[in-house]
């Protein structure tokens, strides 16, 4: 673990993958220590999805044995030489992307595109399903008043995410019409309220009713079971009066999904992929040109963003789905129900006062 060479003799509780590919175990690890410019927080609270499955299937690369967990909030307990953003006692939240701060993406505001990324939170250093997590300084950041641990934690993935997307590059104007594919997923259903946000009239799809009846509690104004349909975008169409939408976000990321989301676009829409497995989709770009559909990616969000995330938090505007609550010793509980897809929103893990 990556931890490893700055301890103290203390000892933590942790929850430790030994491989990728296996199950997390209950371990004693010794505590971190905030060398020069790293804090030490004592976690809160943290969220679990889908994207730690694969994180801890190796796909995102990283060594082991490894502890896990990027939807991070806690209070700061120590802070190393040099550190002036934060101070003992602060609440702080994870900003997870591990970025330089000094290339000309970070500089211009866009370090999800780090030029010299070094990865991770939980995969590429240790992260919090453990009692403790040493970070960076520059990775906490204060969570303002009125917003609690475990908003804040899902704040750090599955919220901030949303924003960027839908502001930037979905680019949601009041009265679109879009669709989200997986809205009943721990990312989703954050997208479906910070869509109804923007103004738009929001088409949910998802595999199952119970997801989608999340969805329609949550603000969606038709749902699609994509297993009750033969053809997700002519149901779109269908549910759109033949136009299609002018956004679809696809947080499922295979290439039968982000297709769908591509066929499902009305002239000048734009088709966003949030989810990403190395799975391939088509288009005609002659048709491209003549309609200026919009074909792109999303990555996570900015450190400002995150901000603007939790304030709009703090102020009720957008709030945490919560579809299943373990102590982090049974984090494996959550992992289950995501694999056997029975979770509905996102999952959150509680720490001890």
């Amino acid at each position: 673990m990556c931890c490893e060479g700055q301890h103290t003799r203390n000892s933590m509780r942790a929850m430790v993958v030994p491989r990728w590919g296996e199950v997390s175990a209950l371990r004693e690890v010794a505590e971190p220590e905030a060398g020069p410019g790293d804090a030490v927080m004592k976690v809160r609270s943290a969220g679990v999805g889908l994207t730690l499955l694969n994180m801890r299937s190796g796909r995102f690369g990283g060594s082991t044995p490894r502890i896990m967990g990027h939807e991070l909030s806690g209070d700061i307990v120590a802070v190393g030489d040099g550190v002036t953003n934060v101070k003992t006692g602060d609440r702080c939240a994870v900003y997870f992307y591990l970025t330089c701060g000094q290339c000309r993406r970070c500089r211009g505001g866009r370090e999800t595109l780090c030029e010299k990324f070094g990865g991770y939170v939980g995969v590429h250093c240790d992260g919090g399903f453990a009692d403790l997590v040493r970070l960076p300084s520059g990775n906490f950041l204060p969570i303002p008043a009125g917003l609690d641990y475990e908003a804040a934690a899902i704040a750090a993935d599955a919220v901030n995410t949303n924003w960027h997307c839908m502001r930037e590059r979905a680019r949601i104007n009041p009265h679109d019409q879009v669709l989200l594919i997986g809205a009943g997923g721990g990312v989703g259903i954050h997208g479906v309220q910070i869509a109804k946000l923007f103004g738009a009239r929001v088409i949910a799809a998802d595999i199952s009713d119970d997801k989608l009846a999340l969805a329609r509690q949550w603000g969606a104004d038709e749902t699609i079971n994509v297993r009750a349909v033969d053809d997700l975008s002519a149901a779109v169409r269908a549910a759109t009066n033949g136009l299609g939408v002018d956004a679809a976000v696809d947080y499922v990321g295979r290439g039968t999904t982000f297709q769908a989301a591509i066929d499902s676009l009305a002239v000048a829409g734009r088709a966003v992929a949030i989810g990403g497995l190395p799975e391939a989709f088509s288009f005609d770009t002659r048709r491209l040109v003549q309609t200026e559909k919009v074909i792109t990616g999303s990555r996570h969000s900015t450190r400002a963003e995150f901000m603007e995330t939790m304030e709009i938090m703090a102020r009720g505007i957008v709030k945490p789905v919560i579809g299943m609550r373990r102590h982090f010793t049974e984090l494996e509980d959550i992992f289950r129900a995501i694999t056997d897809q029975t979770l509905s929103g996102r999952g959150a893990l509680t720490y001890d006062n």
